[in-house]
């Protein structure tokens, strides 16, 4: 890790391109909550941006993107979204259903052929909320470990044999699986890729040049190494399967491109505003203690409602964390390279506390609506 928060300075000065360093948003607020963050948290590299109505407040960038050649992480390091790709393909399938092409009450059943029977009462709501009943986890994984390839073909054919963990309906089971299902229910309507779906919708018209699906295989400009700290030290995560379908984790994107995304979440003129709704809206409660309204899983994202604010937030595994404060107008993007893990810190936990860095009124730790 590094040997001194100077040293930390001194990257954070070389990370950003000349352009971006004379006029990229700066509060010095954010830089103190990150800088310990990152030391306790041993992350290797950290993108930030804050914005405030869709528009950034403070851009960020601290560390490495690739330790090995000291490459400095910067504004244009694209990263493994992992599961922040949930909401936007929520968001493919909400638009979808207010055009008409599909309603959240049809049955996967509709979309997928020799479905197994366990699968016949479940809706396309159930799967955006993961009250289906399905499993996490579906990859064929001989011997435990994961396969360097898999088709559609073989994802969906493992799914078809992953056992239930519940009726649908009746419990709350975050479920990859069931976010695989959706992409295919989303190129059964389209009749296309699910990728080449995002992209004619969505990321072309944003402008977001550098966001694409996971391809192994691609020369990618600027792409950040993953990292994990595994007993005691970091080490590369070695996370290079590639899969045909990745509608529950495959997005890859830049700060820059995730700052597009984000103002037009604020200020949509491309993306269905009514989906965008949609997907903040409580789904699956959960019991509420004392700091909290409500609190729950909507679609695509985790929603809390405490002390007059609404907010929505999603973490990945690759390392990444999203924020949105619909109350204030606050929104976060965390980038990382450090896959996040039960016992290391989440990069959600950065999220929350630069969201307080900028609104104070925002809890440091976040709302524990659990207790």
């Amino acid at each position: 890790m590094f040997k001194s928060i100077a040293t930390l300075a001194a990257l954070v000065s070389l990370a950003l391109p000349p352009v971006l360093a004379q006029d990229a948003p700066q509060i010095d607020a954010v830089d103190a909550a990150i800088a310990p963050l990152m030391q306790a948290g041993h992350f290797p590299g950290i993108a930030v941006a804050v914005l405030r109505d869709g528009v950034p407040v403070h851009i960020g960038s601290y560390g490495l993107a690739q330790i090995e050649n000291e490459v400095p992480v910067t504004p244009h390091s694209v990263f493994e979204l992992a599961s922040l790709t949930k909401e936007m393909t929520a968001l493919a399938v909400l638009t979808l259903a207010d055009q008409g092409q599909l309603s959240l009450d049809d049955h996967i059943t509709d979309y997928v052929e020799n479905a197994p029977a366990a699968w016949a009462d479940i809706t396309i709501d159930q799967l955006l909320s993961h009250m289906a009943g399905l499993a996490h986890r579906f990859e064929a994984m001989p011997n435990g470990e994961f396969l360097l390839n898999y088709s559609t073909d073989d994802m969906l054919a493992s799914a078809m044999q992953t056992p239930m963990v519940s009726e649908p309906g009746t419990d709350w089971n975050y479920s990859d699986q069931g976010y695989f299902l959706l992409g295919l229910v989303i190129e059964r309507v389209t009749q296309q890729s699910f990728g080449a779906y995002l992209q004619t919708q969505y990321f072309e018209q944003l402008g977001m040049t550098q966001t694409h699906m996971l391809d192994q295989a691609a020369i990618v400009p600027h792409r950040v190494e993953g990292y994990a700290w595994t007993d005691g030290e970091l080490q590369r995560n070695r996370r290079v399967w590639q899969f045909g379908l990745t509608s529950h984790f495959g997005v890859t994107s830049s700060l820059t491109d995730m700052i597009a995304w984000e103002a037009e979440l604020s200020d949509p003129h491309i993306i269905d505003p009514e989906a965008i709704t949609a997907t903040m809206e409580i789904q699956r409660p959960f019991d509420a203690g004392a700091n909290c309204v409500s609190w729950g899983y909507a679609r695509g994202w985790m929603a809390y409602h405490f002390d007059g604010h609404d907010v929505v937030d999603h973490g990945g595994y690759s390392g990444t964390a999203y924020l949105r404060d619909t109350t204030t107008g606050i929104s976060v993007v965390i980038l990382t390279n450090r896959q996040d893990t039960p016992d290391s810190l989440s990069p959600t936990a950065i999220a929350w506390a630069v969201a307080h860095a900028v609104e104070p009124d925002l809890p440091a730790d976040g709302p524990h609506c659990w207790e």
